[in-house]
């Protein structure tokens, strides 16, 4: 994995090896020292970039989550038909598929958040960039006037997050089945009387 869009070399190698290294450890386990080593450098240069392992954690997940947005971006491609809820429901399915450590990263920050003040905030902005992303497919499809489409828009954000988590802690949970049975609810909900 190649972290995008970061200033400076060391920085880069900083950032590359403490998402290996988080993705495999968990946030608590990490240590910048083995950071340090991953990356070649010296634990003192991590301090010189970041104030915390926190603030380390959240540069990686903000450039993940631009990296994630692109992906999700991906929706607006697909032609408004019949099988364009199951079509947009596959890119963030294929997504946890694809991009696992991502995912555990994302739920890493999640316990930040339960225990610090900057981790929520982080936590907060991240949920409403989701949000935002499913109001905007939302608002690309024709729906009944009725439709409560921010209420929507959370329920499937967070849905798509739960079905990730549960793929983490249950390797033979059938991820596929649960994305059929929710392009199903979504299609029944939506469908026009």
């Amino acid at each position: 994995m190649k972290i995008k869009n970061v200033n400076g070399d060391t920085k880069s190698k900083i950032v590359e090896a403490a998402y290996q290294v988080l993705a495999e450890q968990g946030f608590e386990k990490a240590s910048t020292k083995e950071i340090a080593k991953q990356a070649g450098i010296s634990q003192g240069l991590i301090n010189y970039y970041f104030s915390s392992k926190e603030d380390l954690m959240f540069e990686i997940f903000h450039l993940e989550s631009a990296r994630y947005i692109e992906e999700m971006n991906k929706i607006s491609e697909i032609p408004l038909n019949k099988n364009f809820i199951r079509h947009a429901l596959a890119v963030p399915q294929n997504m946890v598929h694809q991009y696992p450590d991502w995912h555990r990263l994302r739920f890493e920050l999640f316990a930040i958040g339960l225990r610090s003040e900057a981790g929520r905030k982080e936590i907060q902005q991240s949920l409403e960039a989701g949000k935002q992303q499913v109001l905007k497919t939302l608002n690309m499809m024709p729906l009944r006037e009725n439709i409560n489409k921010k209420a929507l828009a959370s329920i499937i954000n967070v849905t798509i997050d739960g079905l990730a988590l549960e793929q983490m802690a249950d390797p033979d949970f059938d991820l596929d089945a649960a994305y059929v049975t929710l392009a199903e609810l979504l299609e029944t909900y939506l469908a026009k009387p």
